[in-house]
């Protein structure tokens, strides 16, 4: 008999965001993962561009990383990001779990922007919850237009990669922390806040099981503009600033570069940070028989002085997560150690075919 050796590379996990790109590839078995290749970049993109000579720039971009970084294959997990999805929670009645997704797809003719027809329509169960005296069953809408859908593969293809999955974020930061081969009962839950270019997604979740889903529009790219305005600088340059604060262990009062950008951002991160605090009193109205044990923070802004003020300002403890940590072998180089979360949603994607099988 003649056997055929899975090939010992993970699919490329690629996260795309407006105007960057992180990848990570992983090799070895299940058990004994390392990190083979990795990289993340940003793209200078011309504003007045199309979307179809932006898309172009994206592709040769990536065929770029893709070679200088030595990556094996072409064959790719990528993710819609939060401007390609609509989200909501929906409460329904105790069904059987053969008829929710008939039951979904009646809620997401009334709840979604466009046509069902036009549409993929996916859900998340996340649990059974109290409305006044009745127990209701809570799921998560996820659906994204046919349109954009098309893009992102068109996408992936002029990169001359081959979609083996298309994911979504929230279940690609989950998977890093939590081995699907050994989940246990639990009472509690931990909650996410995973910093991107365009949003800040806000999850609360048993394990793998995701119990509440919030995009606050909000993340990098937000902040990079309000340097930029703030300063009076080029975006490009308010970017090359910020990069510095975001890197430094600490903050320094007495510099005045970290407290220039400190004053540009502070409003934004006051934002976000107010909203996270409604989402927190959800959950605690909502899931009351699930205690919170931990909240972690992954993402680009994941940095030890962004930990410290969300701990002050949400007055909750947070931990810097670390994607890293579910590997055998950590990755040697310091420069991709500072700040571990920035690689959790692209690792998290090409952990996806080792896992879910």
């Amino acid at each position: 008999m003649i056997s055929i050796q899975r090939s010992q590379y993970s699919p490329i996990g690629l996260q795309l965001g407006p105007s960057s790109a992180t990848l990570v590839q992983l090799t070895g078995p299940r058990h004994n993962r390392v990190v083979h290749a990795i990289a993340q970049e940003h793209f200078d993109l011309d504003e007045n561009s199309s979307l179809e000579e932006r898309d172009a720039k994206i592709a040769s971009e990536l065929r770029r990383i893709l070679s200088d970084h030595h990556f094996k294959g072409r064959r790719v997990i990528s993710c819609l990001g939060s401007q390609e999805l609509f989200i909501q929670n929906v409460r329904l009645p105790q069904l059987p779990a053969e008829e929710i997704p008939k039951v979904v797809a009646w809620e997401a003719e009334e709840r979604l922007p466009y046509p069902v027809a036009d549409a993929e329509i996916r859900h998340l169960p996340a649990g059974q919850v109290r409305q006044e005296s009745n127990t209701k069953q809570e799921v998560i809408l996820l659906a994204c237009h046919n349109g954009i859908l098309e893009r992102h593969l068109n996408l992936l293809e002029q990169a001359g990669l081959t979609a083996v999955a298309i994911d979504v974020e929230p279940s690609a930061t989950l998977r890093c922390f939590h081995d699907a081969s050994e989940v246990t009962q639990t009472n509690s839950a931990s909650c996410y806040l995973n910093f991107g270019d365009a949003a800040t997604t806000v999850i609360f979740a048993d394990q793998q099981n995701v119990l509440f889903l919030k995009y606050i529009m909000q993340g990098s790219d937000h902040l990079d503009r309000a340097v930029a305005d703030n300063l009076d600088l080029p975006l490009k340059e308010a970017i090359r600033l910020r990069k510095i604060v975001t890197n430094s262990p600490t903050l320094d009062a007495s510099d005045e570069l970290h407290r220039s950008v400190i004053d540009s951002i502070r409003s934004i991160l006051e934002s976000i940070s107010t909203e996270v605090e409604n989402c927190l009193r959800y959950y605690k109205v909502t899931f009351r028989g699930k205690k919170l044990d931990q909240l972690i923070v992954t993402g680009n802004e994941s940095s030890p002085w962004l930990i410290d003020f969300l701990s002050e300002r949400l007055n909750t403890e947070c931990k810097m997560g670390n994607p890293f940590e579910s590997l055998k072998r950590w990755p040697t180089s310091t420069s991709l150690l500072e700040r571990p979360g920035r690689w959790t949603t692209a690792m998290g994607l090409a952990m996806k075919e080792k896992i879910d099988r």
